[in-house]
């Protein structure tokens, strides 16, 4: 009998685990010897096979529903699938040039941009397409101004550094002169830069509280505007998320119980918004560009069915947010992967020219 040197078995062994996933990813049935010995390794025996697929199964990578029929991978087996493919994912140039036809980096307006991508990423993968980003109070502030609209009323204006834009009314009752205005504007910008909002609301109620009289005469004004910056309205939309329908369509019966359970944890927004939080440090900490958990691998016993896909996207040097792609555990992880990365670079570069614009500092006086 012939013995193979070790490094050629190994290499056998993972190229029959390699066929048997990517197998079950097209047809979703369990992957038998014969098939393998038929299109894979025509040189290497069925019963050769069979006792390499036993040695996988043992090792937890494959399982076997049926004692008399095919094996299908673990989760195990999707995990050695991803890291093989992660050196050697690429996206065909047609492809590329296909998504940024469809990419309108001209959008100016940051709530339109995470909704068509978490659409496209949704369309393009048959899945479900998600965008998540930092809750606003976490956020360094670009610009906070005010804008007259009315008597006794102006418009307050935040900027983020990342490009999310929130507005809501500052009610006064009584006028304020446009030169107090002014002053306002450009002692918070002057002191709060670089602070995230949470810092920065916290620095100007203290600075308030101290009676300093650089802004005695606003100070009604400061306060107020405070006030409303704690209310509901002027939190970011941190969460959002497309193809449910469409994961639905593709889903068998069998499945159909999965997909409920993923789809109460995505109306419980706030659970799966936790979940993102922790993965997205996970990528800023490991500077990894995408990574992949893959069933078990999920905190959440909701999640535990399918696979999340996902990659950061940063403005300068700082992590802002995440994108990518729930679905099943047979999805076409190479596809999956390179898509990920690719509508992340897309995003990024969108939002980092947005912050690379000059401000406009008399567009609200």
């Amino acid at each position: 009998m012939r013995i193979l040197r070790p490094e050629v078995a190994k290499e056998r062994k993972e190229k029959i685990l390699r066929w048997v996933v990517q197998q079950f990813v097209e047809n979703r049935r369990p992957v038998g010897s014969q098939l393998i010995a038929s299109s894979a390794l025509k040189d290497v025996s069925s019963a050769t096979i069979r006792n390499i697929m036993k040695e996988l199964e043992e090792e937890g990578y494959l399982y076997q529903p049926h004692t008399s029929g095919g094996r299908i991978p673990t989760d195990k087996a999707y995990r050695y699938y991803v890291d093989y493919l992660t050196g050697v994912q690429r996206m065909a140039a047609q492809e590329r040039e296909h998504i940024e036809q469809q990419y309108d980096e001209r959008v100016s307006e940051i709530n339109n941009v995470m909704l068509h991508t978490s659409r496209l990423l949704a369309r393009l993968s048959g899945a479900a397409g998600f965008v998540y980003t930092l809750n606003v109070e976490d956020q360094v502030v670009k610009r906070l101004d005010f804008m007259p609209i009315g008597p006794g009323v102006l418009l307050a204006v935040l900027v983020t550094e990342s490009g999310i834009v929130r507005h809501w009314p500052v009610r006064l009752g009584y006028d304020l002169a446009p030169a107090k205005i002014r002053l306002l504007s450009n002692f918070i910008n002057t002191e709060i830069e670089g602070m995230t909002l949470k810092e920065a609301q916290k620095f100007l109620w203290q600075y308030i509280q101290s009676g300093h009289r650089e802004i005695a005469d606003v100070a009604d004004l400061a306060i107020q505007v405070l006030k409303d910056m704690q209310k509901p309205q002027t939190s970011a939309e941190e969460l959002y998320i497309e193809g449910i329908g469409r994961m639905l369509e593709n889903t068998e019966q069998a499945d159909y119980e999965d997909l409920k359970q993923m789809m109460r944890v995505v109306e419980e927004r706030q659970r799966l918004s936790g979940l993102l939080a922790e993965k997205m440090e996970d990528l800023r900490r490991s500077g990894k560009q995408v990574t992949v958990s893959i069933g078990s691998e999920n905190e959440l016993a909701e999640l535990q069915n399918v696979s999340i896909v996902s990659s950061a996207y940063r403005v300068g040097d700082k992590t802002v947010g995440m994108l990518g792609i729930i679905g099943p555990k047979h999805m076409q992880y190479t596809k999956v992967m390179s898509l990920v990365k690719f509508m992340g670079d897309l995003l990024e570069g969108t939002m980092s020219s947005w912050n690379a614009l000059p401000n406009k500092e008399d567009d609200y006086e």
